[in-house]
């Protein structure tokens, strides 16, 4: 018949000739073994049954291949970090010298609180680290204790025109008009897009980069000091005072003195920066550049030759340090 043919005929009269209870298991055990096997596809899908080698067929070094090789760059996790610091603006492209420069100057405020000048400081820091907002409060601080300051009326003036809060710089134009109107209009020809009136008459609107410790160049020593970098000094001294056992407030002093042309204070700023924290890699190389400079090269060979065993790249960064030629002082 037709249905012997085909074979159907007998599995469907099987199927009739089952009970109602039966055929119900059958269809229900067959939608089981569906669900299951949809199930164990996605877990094949999230783990795989097969595995990759941990260890690829070079992860062993081949004889006279050194043993231990530089680990692969994670190009994923390079491209997401870079990803999250565009995204987080000016704050996180902070450089590591401009925190320390802030974190140094809140030190000081706290110390005296009721300077006008050591909130006026702070505030210029914070506004060359693009930090705005907490800048401007600074200025107002300070100009709380010294009212009528022209000086922090003009540094508040380009923070406000720079952040754009345009109906507050106008009332402090005005207010310094009052007080110095050469000052004033000073101010209203800055611009924050090219250089012109900047924090206490140095400097720019945009935040500067951060300097290396072994510079491409560097200038020679100065005939006399200037008086921002006299109340850096200063500033930086009293730090110290604060507590003589920070190696990171040695460094910065030493630093300052370095660009003030003080090598030999210099020098002995960052030895004694050394000796609370030996090995510090920026302070041997801040120490072997002053010290080429100065022109003392047996020091300078130890402390190349110190550099060198601690970071090659360094060492040979110092080691090609051209000292830039004296230019007689005008």
């Amino acid at each position: 018949m037709l249905y012997d043919e085909f074979g159907e005929n007998r599995l469907a009269a099987w199927f009739r000739g089952l009970t109602m209870t039966a055929r119900i298991q059958i269809v229900m055990f067959s939608l089981l073994g569906m669900l299951l096997a949809i199930v164990g596809s996605i877990a094949l899908i999230e783990t795989p049954a097969i595995l990759l080698p941990t260890e690829g067929p070079d992860a062993k070094p081949a004889p006279g291949e050194p043993n231990e090789r530089p680990a692969a760059p994670d190009e994923a996790k390079a491209w997401r970090r870079g990803e999250a610091l565009m995204a987080s603006g000016a704050g996180s492209a902070m450089s590591v010298e401009a925190k320390g420069e802030i974190e140094a100057m809140r030190k000081l405020v706290a110390l005296k609180p009721g300077e006008a000048d050591s909130w006026d400081r702070l505030g210029k820091s914070l506004f060359l680290a693009g930090v705005y907002d907490e800048a401007i409060k600074t200025f107002r601080k300070a100009l709380e204790l010294a009212p009528g300051n022209k000086e922090i009326l003009g540094n508040l003036g380009v923070t406000l025109k720079s952040k754009g809060e345009m109906t507050e710089y106008e009332k402090v134009v005005d207010e310094l008009a009052k007080v110095d109107a050469q000052m004033a209009r000073d101010l209203m020809d800055f611009s924050p897009q090219k250089p012109g009136m900047a924090m206490g008459g140095t400097g720019s609107a945009t935040p500067p980069g951060p300097r290396l410790a072994v510079p491409a160049s560097i200038p020679g020593a100065q005939s006399k000091v200037t008086e921002q970098q006299r109340g850096e000094i200063d500033a930086l001294r009293k730090l110290v005072a604060m507590d003589e056992k920070d190696a990171d407030s040695w460094d910065r002093l030493g630093k300052g003195l370095y660009v003030a042309g003080s090598y030999e204070e210099a020098v002995k700023c960052f030895h004694k920066s050394l000796e609370l924290k030996p090995g510090m890699v920026e302070v041997v190389a801040n120490l072997g550049v002053v010290l080429k400079i100065k022109g003392d090269l047996a020091q300078y060979q130890q402390v190349l030759d110190q550099l060198t065993a601690l970071d090659p790249k360094m060492g040979e960064d110092l080691k090609n340090f051209a000292v830039p030629a004296k230019t007689p002082n005008p």
